[in-house]
Parts: C-alpha cells; structure tokens; sequence
C-alpha cells in the first residue's frame, strides 16, 4: 500500500491533520481527539460521537504491514465492537494490488477474510451453533459462533469505508472448516459474505508492532482517559489488572466489574469475599516461567462438572433440570506479550496446557473428530471467576464438553454452548514443573495425568437396568420376596452407579460396562433363583429364567 494519503484535512473538533489512504474511506477517526468524523464531498464533519478505544493485549496497530498470501497489506483502521459477551476487534487491511480485506482479532484467534459471494446463505434464525451446516466450494462448514450484537458502545480507529452508526443492531455467524473460515453478516435483508482463513501472526511477518513495554503500559486504559482502579464494590484496588477486555472480576470480592470510559462500573455485585490461597492453586496475579517464556496469571475460573446429558438437555433442550455437581476443576488464563494466551487447566486427573486450535480438526457426518477416539463428554459450570478475561464470565455459565484422544497422552476437546462452539488442544504437565515455574511453596495436590474413556451413558444403564428387574422378577413374585428384593436393590444400585461418568476416577468404555453388567446380572439370578430353590419352589428351574438356561442361552 503506497503511504501517500489519498485525501487529507483538518479535524473540524481540534485542528489536528487527519489523513485517509483509501479510496473508499468513509469513516475517520482523529489520533488527537479521537472525534468520529465522516467524509463529505471534499472535507470531513464532526459525527459528535467519541471513539475511546480500551486498549487491550493486541501487538496490533494502525501502521502494521504484513504478507497474506504473497500479498503486502497495511493495517489503516480498527473497528472494536463490544457485546454482552466481551469484545473483539477488527482490522481494516488495505493491500498493495488494491484489494481490502479485515484481520479479525479475538481473545487468542486470528482470521483474514475479504468480501464473497455465496449462493442461497442460511437463515440467521435457522442458525445454530456447533449444529448448522453451510456447504460453500464443495467443502462443508460448521456454525462455530451466532450471535446479535450493537454498535452502540463501538468505536474505532483511522479509516473504515462505512459510517459507524451508534444505534445499529447486527446479527452475525461465523463458520468454520478446518482453517477456513466464513462470516455472514445479516445487517441488510441479502447478507454479506467474507471467506478467508485462520492465521497466525508469526506467518504474516508482521514489521511495526506495538513494542511489549507500550503494550503493559496502555493496555486496560482507554485512549485520553484513566479507568478506576478500585472496586466499586469493596475498595480494593484492582490495577493488577491491566486491562484486556471490557470485562473483569474483582479478585478480593468477586464482583463482576465493566471497564466504562472513566471509571469501572458495577454490574453485579458479590459480597462474598474470597480468599485467594485457598481457592487457587496458582493465586491471579503471579508469574511464572513456561516454555522459557514469562506468563503472567490474569484470571482464574473454578469450574464445577454437571451431569453431559442433563447439560446437554439445559443447554437445546429448554430442560431445567436441577444440577448436581460431580466434580470441579480449575482453569487459568496466563499471558505473555509476545507468545499471546495459554490455558493451565487444575483437574483431579492432572494439569494440562491448553490452547485454542486455529485449525478445527476435520469433522465427520456426525460432527466427530476423524481418526481421535472418543473419550467423554461432560458439563461443566461457572462457580467463581477472578481476575480478567476477553469474554464476559458470569457465575452459573453453562458449557457441554466432549473430549477426545490426541496420541497417547495429549487430547482435543469441543465446548459448546447456545452461542458459540471452539476446540482446543490440551497436553499433560507434571505438577512439579507448575510448582517450579510459579515458586509455589504451599502444599498443593501432586496429581497425575491420565485419561479416561467416556462413562457409560444413561439409556444403556437404564436398558441394563431394566433388563435385571426383569429377569429377577418371578424369583420376587414365587420365591423368597425380601432376599430378591434386596438382590434387585443391589445389583440396580452397582449396575447405575458403575457406569456413570467422573473425572475423579477411571470411566468404564461401553463394552467394558456391558461385560460387568452381564456379570452382575448374571449373579443375581444365580442368587435370586437360588433363593428360590432352596425354598422348594422350582417353576422356574431349567426354563426360560432358569439359571442354566439363561446363561447358556445368552453364552
């Protein structure tokens, strides 16, 4: 892109020179008093609209230039749209051949998208995520993100070839193939379509980015205005917190806290204060050194485990079922300026690093992983967040899990929820390296990684169940009523209980279920029937329910 301003002006609020190096740029934003201006003929005129931007983690900037696909592009403007659920950013890119194109940036993913079109685009109210397929060039996509968002608290940076108006309401979906990825935005009655693929920023050769000091020194802060650093709600101080999203939680507190443009405001408030070193294993502002890189612990999220088919029910089903905890764990958000975001995940069956895949594995005609073998689903629900995030975490947020076998100790997993759907890969880490890494000097639990096939689910229990009050029936009904009773007692409660699902020991696979549950029934018709033999009663010996009959039969 040539450097030479295709139109230039004075900002009309403050006098500072405001330049525009696209054609198309409709939309400019002053660098001095960051009034949102719009081209008109052969000048520019004040909107009255502010764009303070919050400054988050991004290395990104106005200025940055890069390579996509043997292509040089310049990064002349930025979109930041915030929603219920956080906040993202898009990049406005200019190429040198004159083509434009975005460079979305959210949380820990990239993707570079230009304009397409796309023949007979599904419905936005027919889109579901993790669920709905859109077949674009022969390649099938996946929803992985739905959702509505406003514009009405966005802002923006240099030039944008729309004018951003503050009560514009949008509906977007994103969709995903492996690394390709496509956006469909329902803002005009025929939505507009962008194609293009995940990156990573190493491959772009990125020159002039933001320099890591610049990036801890602003980030958290908006341009030309200081947010608070104390919490509403308890006085803490919460400067630890150098920003990242529009979103954060009170560590000392737990209050859940939106970064405004002069202050941060209170959106709910929990007057339970929380102690740190009992809570987490690795307290919300340490430091640490992985990878030969220095992480520094921004948040920290206890997670309790709910039961996969209730979860499921809850989540698209419209069940309200009431959910019994099974478990917990623990996941951390660690950040480092120049190696991004990285997950420490605590659970009883080990720790584990975790990252988000930019690249989906491929997916089959049931949305299964090809070639990685099942290994359990699970739900999992918010107890407390601390610290910052870029989404919005609220206490009692609901997910699905499904993970899978990666090798023979890494594995991937799918979560899923009504808005969105991200994989991920996780690989096992002695507690001892945490332990050195964190200097962590108080006791924590020195757990050892495995992984476990999925439990058994509840429509076999239930059939397995079933099949033992049946076959023990008669010896209830013509023998010994309270021996069989107590013998079809014991067997539905080891039948019920053996297969159900629990990250705190070894989960049975389905045939392995299906061996012992034989077994156990088996056993208690030996005992029912015997029970029944020994009172003289014989109507059922050598028939249909006779234990040698039956066994043999089913051998």
């Amino acid at each position: 892109m040539s450097q030479t301003p295709f139109f230039k002006t004075d900002c009309p609020s403050c006098g500072a020179p405001v330049e525009a190096h696209s054609a198309s740029a409709v939309t400019l934003v002053c660098g001095y008093c960051n009034s949102m201006l719009v081209r008109q003929d052969n000048g520019v005129v004040d909107s009255g609209r502010d764009s303070a931007l919050l400054e988050d983690f991004s290395p990104l900037q106005i200025g940055t230039s890069g390579i996509f696909v043997a292509q040089r592009f310049t990064l002349v403007g930025r979109l930041q749209v915030q929603y219920d659920d956080g906040a993202w950013n898009e990049w406005y890119a200019l190429f040198d051949d004159g083509r434009a194109g975005w460079l979305s940036e959210a949380g820990d993913l990239y993707v570079m998208t230009m304009p397409v079109e796309i023949d007979n685009p599904p419905r936005f109210e027919d889109t579901r995520a993790g669920f709905s397929e859109l077949i674009f060039q022969d390649k099938r996509y996946i929803a992985s993100d739905v959702r509505n968002i406003s514009l009405k608290h966005a802002a923006a940076q240099g030039e944008l070839p729309f004018v951003l108006k503050e009560d514009t309401e949008n509906r977007v979906s994103d969709w995903r193939c492996e690394n390709l990825f496509i956006t469909l935005d329902y803002n005009d009655k025929t939505p507009e379509a962008f194609f293009g693929r995940m990156v990573n920023l190493d491959d772009l050769k990125l020159e002039n980015t933001r320099h890591e000091d610049e990036i801890k020194e602003s980030a958290g802060r908006l341009k030309g205005s200081i947010t608070s650093e104390n919490c509403p709600n308890c006085g803490s101080s919460i400067h630890w917190v150098n920003g990242l999203t529009s979103h954060l939680n009170c560590q000392s507190c737990g209050s859940e806290l939106a970064v405004g443009k002069d202050k941060a405001e209170l959106i709910t408030a929990n007057n339970l204060r929380l102690s740190q070193n009992t809570m987490f294993t690795l307290p919300v502002g340490s430091t640490g050194r992985l990878k030969n890189k220095e992480f520094h612990v921004i948040g920290a999220i206890r997670y309790l485990e709910t039961d996969a088919q209730e979860t499921f029910d809850n989540l698209f089903k419209g069940a309200k079922h009431t959910l019994t905890p099974e478990g917990q764990w623990t996941e951390y958000l660690l950040y480092n300026p120049t190696q991004g975001f990285l997950w420490l995940v605590e659970a009883d069956e080990g720790w584990n690093i975790s990252e988000t895949l930019n690249d989906w594995p491929r997916l089959d005609r049931n949305r299964q992983p090809q070639g990685y073998g099942k290994l359990y689903d699970y739900g999992g629900r918010v107890r407390i967040a601390s610290g910052a995030f870029y989404w919005r975490v609220r206490n009692g947020d609901l997910n699905y899990y499904s993970d899978y076998r990666d090798g023979q100790s890494c594995k991937i997993g799918s979560e899923l929820n009504s808005r969105e759907m991200a994989w991920s890969r996780s690989t096992p880490i002695a507690y001892r390296e945490i332990a050195d890494a964190f200097n962590l000097t108080s006791r924590a639990p020195h757990y050892t990684a495995n992984m476990a096939a999925d439990g058994v689910d509840k429509s076999l229990r239930i059939i397995m169940t079933a099949i033992l009050v049946v076959v023990n029936l008669p010896a209830l009904l013509t023998g010994d009523s309270s021996a069989a009773l107590t013998v079809i007692f014991i067997g539905c409660w080891l039948l019920w209980t053996m297969g159900k699902k629990t990250r705190t020991r070894i989960n049975m696979s389905r045939i392995t279920y299906i061996i012992f549950s034989t077994i156990i029934i088996v056993i208690s018709m030996i005992i029912s029937y015997g029970s029944s033999d020994s009172d003289g009663s014989r109507m059922h010996s050598g028939g249909y329910y006779g234990g040698s009959g039956y066994s043999g039969g089913h051998k």
